[in-house]
């Protein structure tokens, strides 16, 4: 699966989009050399009058068919002059070869500042301040778009090579397109023809008209949407680097001024992007800026990461009333990634049939001498948010803040011209629509030959010419591997290593009715466990689902445990009915025999407390015997408010230790069965707050997400996020008996509030914040186990990663039954502090910092600091924390946390 690894990875980092006509009878072709007359690689050729453009391809050779008609045909490419050329099309084969000479640019003395600023940055404080306008300013086109991608395998390990021939014979569906095995040195081609439509702001129909591929394994997954939907106009490409454009820019990238050239009506800027520090989150090379108008011409960028080296090139024309749209696009990329290498480029061709102008969004009238004349008498009517952006556009020179200042103000300006409809729907509809015309694949070389608007190489019609071959050979010898594949023995060997694999690690069984059987296995870590209480513990879960189209979804998840120590069997099952999707209507329940950690707010990981027990004798983790029952419900009251009433009851029992057994430190003795509190200390009696007793409680639970946006997939209601707080409100009313009936019981309630948001702040970074309060009423009613318990996670090494945790105090130490208020806030960022230096700036990790803080009326007031780089080889992360009571230095602590979770 490197083959498809490495296809993943080319379509999510190209850039963008370019499109293609269908054929015609009229030929236009030639070769674009320089004055050498060495060809020029992937030159672009653009139809002026049909907005159509293409490339040539890796010897400059070109070919389009056009209808017949008089034709400004523009032959361009980065760091050459362009040729316009009148081609008069009449019925037969034209041959146009064309010269490019190499592109000068000059640097105007007037450019020079006097303040000794490079001329780069003025450019690029208009141009990153136009960014929101030119992402937007398209209401809608219609494109037809041919896109052609290329593989050559240069090295591949042997045991990835077996695997993936191996899927690329026995695939699930008897045969992959191809069938054709994958070996170093060959060529693999994938092409594809698209009908694009595009409504903004961001609404793409793609109709996949005809794919070829003589990749191994490649399904029907050939949509361009990655290409057409990226933007350098976008502050982030395709999450995986920060544009030369983004409004943080500047904090990323130095820019280099190298001179302007004309062309046409237009003067070029010539701009080096440098970056700051080498990272794999950010570009280098050239950028071309048109002058007055600050948007792109065209871009020469490099980008280098885990995957391998990128070359982006992409050129920008005017296709009518100073739109600029990209018409040629080339990726380059040099693939080197656990022992595989191999060399991948895409290129294509775009005609756009159709291209409106989002009217709504005024177009700045600073930005040309022509808009200035027109928009003059109608400058009374302009939005206030339109005239600021032309003051500051109109100044001679502009600085950081107004340059942030403009983005903002395009961004509102853009957002303000969206249909009152699109700006008020919280409903996040599907962005793209995606639709394969029948028999796509299944075009003969003889259709491709005739529609294909980029020569293909001689390596390129080989790969083909193999891939076709194959196909014809296995289509003859189907029936007889289809004979071969029913024979007795191999079929019951066969369904033994399905049966063994299914029973070691778990399978799914499903229906067409909507029934489903998950077996979870007898092979899984998480199933086994060691602790003090019960000993070694190892159990299997299940689940069972049952849907109805109509009626809604049933499911139970039980769980069988035994803990060998004990002697016990425990057992939980889980349930839920959902019906109503719109309003995530549900029923739950739960009931279980089970031993129950302290802490039911976040405790100790039972496989840590495990090694943390066998390996050097501490139990860490404390545990109470719960016989247990629930039942509630919960519903959207109306959209983003939330509703869950539930009854509990439970039968708590204090356990003791029942085994001692380590591998190692025989001599220590492991601590009992209690809590590490101060409410529990052998002075206050443990025994007074944990002692046997029934418990039965209610409880209510109210979330508010303000203005909740969601999304509808096959009729259910999912939420998607706000742009507001989240807002939770607890109420539980408890009673505690320990012998009596509950009427006689011990009456107590708990109110807690909640706040909490994480929101972006910049490209790659973000800011999580939660604020939460709580207290009792007739606390002296309380066992140990209601108090208000919070998640602290004192040991070096974690394996999940815990949201609002404090990284220093013992388990259990900061469960309290008084009034508490807590805070947690983490600022998540690129660059930081360690990411400077050079040695670090190059990886994908990110810095950290956090605060946290917790006041009781205990009295104790307790606050955290903590600094920590993550996403350490994707899944680590590593920190320091300090933690302060009362403002005095208390612990000092390294964490160490691997994101399995």
């Amino acid at each position: 699966m490197i083959i498809r690894i490495s296809k993943t990875l080319i379509l999510s980092l190209i850039i963008l989009a370019s499109h293609s006509p269908a054929g015609e009878s009229q030929i236009l072709k030639g070769k674009i050399t320089d004055k050498s007359g060495a060809p020029i690689e992937y030159a672009t050729v653009f139809i002026q009058e049909l907005k159509q453009g293409t490339t040539a391809n890796a010897k400059g050779d070109y070919e389009l068919k056009l209808p017949d008609g008089n034709y400004l045909v523009i032959y361009q490419s980065l760091g050459y002059e362009p040729v316009f050329a009148n081609i008069v099309m009449a019925g037969r084969i034209i041959e146009k070869n064309v010269v490019l000479n190499e592109q000068y640019y000059e640097i105007p003395e007037v450019m020079i500042t006097a303040s000794g600023e490079d001329p780069a940055y003025a450019i690029m404080r208009k141009t990153i301040g136009m960014a929101q306008y030119y992402l937007n300013h398209v209401r809608q086109y219609k494109a037809d778009v041919y896109l052609k991608g290329t593989l050559v395998v240069n090295k591949i390990p042997k045991i990835v090579q077996r695997s993936i021939n191996a899927e690329a014979r026995n695939s699930s569906t008897g045969r992959s397109v191809s069938s054709r095995v994958i070996k170093e040195g060959d060529v693999y081609l994938m092409e594809s023809f698209n009908e694009i439509e595009f409504n903004a702001p961001d609404r793409y129909n793609q109709k996949v008209i005809s794919y070829n591929s003589t990749f191994p394994e490649q399904d029907n997954n050939v949509s361009p949407m990655d290409y057409i939907q990226a933007s350098f106009y976008q502050p982030v490409i395709a999450d995986m680097a920060i544009s030369p454009l983004s409004p943080q820019a500047f904090s990323y990238y130095s820019f280099k001024y190298l001179g302007a050239t004309p062309q046409g009506n237009f003067t070029i800027n010539k701009i080096e992007v440098i970056p700051k520090r080498k990272s794999q989150q950010l570009f280098a090379g050239t950028i071309f800026i048109v002058d007055d108008l600050w948007c792109l011409h065209s871009v020469n960028l490099t980008n280098e990461n885990i995957a391998g080296k990128i070359d982006i090139q992409q050129l920008y024309i005017d296709v009518g009333e100073e739109i600029w749209m990209p018409v040629s696009h080339k990726f380059f990329m040099s693939i080197s990634i656990l022992g595989f290498k191999a060399d991948a480029s895409y290129t294509s061709s775009v005609k756009y049939r159709e291209v409106k102008l989002n009217e709504a969004l005024q177009k700045p009238a600073s930005l040309t001498a022509d808009y200035i004349r027109r928009s003059f008498a109608n400058d009374t009517a302009k939005s206030k948010t339109s005239r600021q952006i032309e003051s500051i556009l109109s100044k001679e020179e502009i600085n950081n803040r107004d340059m942030v200042r403009l983005s903002r103000l395009m961004k509102k300006e853009t957002e303000r011209s969206s249909a009152d409809s699109l700006r008020k729907s919280l409903e996040i509809s599907e962005k793209t629509t995606y639709t394969i015309d029948e028999g796509a694949g299944k075009h003969d070389s003889a259709y491709w030959a005739e529609i294909r608007p980029i020569p293909l190489s001689e390596t390129e019609l080989k790969s083909i010419r193999i891939t076709d071959s194959i196909k014809r050979s296995l289509s003859s010898r189907t029936e007889i591997r289809t004979d071969a594949d029913t024979v007795p023995g191999k079929k019951q060997k066969s369904r033994f290593g399905a049966t063994l694999n299914s029973l070691a690690f778990g399978h799914t069984w499903r229906d067409t009715s909507g029934f489903s059987f998950t077996y979870g296995g007898l092979i899984d870590p998480e199933k086994f466990s060691f602790n003090t209480v019960d000993g070694f513990v190892y159990g299997m879960d299940f689940r069972i689902s049952k849907y109805w189209k109509k009626a809604g979804t049933l499911s139970f998840y039980p769980d069988i445990r035994y803990a060998f120590s004990r002697n016990k069997l425990m057992w939980n099952l889980n349930g839920n009915f959902s019906f109503d999707s719109f309003e995530r209507k549900q029923i739950f329940f739960r009931a279980g025999a089970s031993s129950r950690d302290f802490n039911s707010d976040g405790g100790i990981d039972p496989m840590v407390n495990s090694v943390a027990s066998l390996l050097f004798r501490k139990n860490y983790l404390k545990l109470y015997g719960s016989q247990y029952i629930t039942a509630g419900y919960r519903t959207d009251i109306a959209n983003g408010l939330q509703l869950e009433l539930s009854v509990n009851y439970e039968n708590r029992k204090i356990l003791d230790n029942t085994t001692d057994f380590s591998f190692f430190s025989k001599s220590k003795e492991y601590s009992d069965n209690i809590p590490d509190n101060q409410y529990l200390s052998a002075e206050n009696e443990p025994g007074i707050l944990l002692y046997d007793h029934r418990n039965l409680n209610f409880v209510t639970n109210v979330t508010f997400v303000p203005f909740q946006k969601y999304r509808v997939i096959r009729g259910v209601k999912v939420p998607q996020g706000s742009d507001w707080p989240t807002f939770r409100f607890t109420w539980k009313h408890g009673i505690n008996s320990d012998g009596g009936s509950f009427s006689e019981g011990k009456h107590f309630d708990l109110l807690r509030f909640e706040a909490s948001m994480t929101s972006t702040t910049g490209a790659f970074s973000q800011l999580r914040w939660s604020l939460g309060g709580s207290g009792f009423l007739n606390k002296g009613n309380l066992s140990w186990i209601d108090f208000q318990h919070f998640n602290t996670q004192p040991l070096p090494i974690l394996l999940n990663n815990y949201e609002d945790a404090f990284m220093l105090p013992g388990f259990y130490s900061f469960s309290t039954p008084e009034v508490t208020g807590d805070m947690h806030l983490k600022y998540t960022t690129p660059y930081l502090l360690l990411k400077l230096l050079p040695f670090l700036s190059n990886t994908l990790m990110r810095e950290n910092i956090s605060i946290s803080a917790l006041a009781s009326a205990d009295p104790m007031f307790y606050t955290e600091i903590g600094y920590s780089l993550s996403e350490i080889f994707l899944i680590g992360e590593m920190g320091i924390y300090a933690g302060f009571e009362k403002f005095r230095h208390r612990y000092l602590g390294l964490k160490f946390t691997f994101r399995l979770n």
